[in-house]
């Protein structure tokens, strides 16, 4: 089970109330709701087990034993939308896990986390709308690989920390990343943005972009400082807000 007492000792602030509990069916969903019922930002839950973890688009998320599963709850003074948080998000991820490892991260837009060509984490940030409609708080969930066993269906498309190489605990993970989430939910979003871009794997290469039931090729240009992704197509260039790309690594 993890240690909350660990991860807590390790914190830089006290921004984040941790909870850790042993199973739950989603920690954005359950963030979501309490953030519906008045709780504050830096509220964070982290879970030994998802037994119906979310991904972008409705997708199911493999929640497989030794992973990390976080969530915190966020409450911005000014208007933010949730595809900035991801790649933001992604950001302290990266660095966190490279402070823990000798290792290099690199970004796949919009939301996912590679090492060595294979995906070791993925992030998802969901508004909560008033009933009003208006954006009252945004949920941010990463869930990354941190040791045990993938799905053998997963196997060849992902890796753990623990596969390439790193020896480490669940509670650093989450306490590294938790600090480097507070620098960069701080710091001018500019900053991070710059980096996302940095990182990312998918520009100067040839890619694959999957927008409802439309799928088309491209050519990865820039990354927007508003987290969208400038391409090239056959009918002249665009800028893609959502959506997915593929891209051979």
């Amino acid at each position: 089970m993890l240690n909350r007492e660990q991860i807590v000792s390790q914190l830089n602030n006290s921004r984040f109330a941790v909870t850790v509990v042993e199973q739950t069916q989603s920690t954005n969903s359950d963030l979501k709701a309490l953030a519906l019922s008045g709780a504050p930002e830096g509220t964070t839950l982290i879970v030994e087990r998802q037994t119906a973890g979310r991904g972008r688009r409705g997708r199911t998320f493999a929640s497989p034993e030794g992973g990390l599963y976080l969530s915190t709850l966020l409450r911005p003074a000014q208007p933010v939308k949730p595809g900035r948080i991801t790649c933001l998000a992604a950001v302290a991820a990266a660095r966190a896990i490279e402070s823990l490892c000798d290792v290099h991260v690199d970004i796949k837009w919009v939301n996912d986390l590679y090492l060595n060509g294979r995906k070791v984490a993925g992030i998802l940030a969901e508004g909560v709308l008033s009933p009003a409609g208006e954006l009252t708080a945004v949920v941010l969930g990463i869930g990354l690989n941190v040791s045990g066993t993938l799905p053998e269906e997963l196997s060849s498309i992902a890796t753990t920390l623990q596969q390439e190489g790193a020896t480490l605990t669940r509670e650093d993970v989450a306490a590294a990343f938790l600090n480097e989430w507070e620098r960069v939910y701080t710091a001018p979003p500019e900053e991070g943005m710059a980096e996302y871009a940095k990182r990312n794997l998918v520009l100067e290469r040839e890619i694959t972009v999957v927008q409802g039931d439309a799928t088309y090729p491209a050519t990865a240009l820039a990354i927007t400082p508003a987290g969208h992704l400038r391409v090239r197509t056959a009918d002249g260039e665009r800028e893609l807000s959502s959506g997915e790309v593929s891209v051979r690594l």
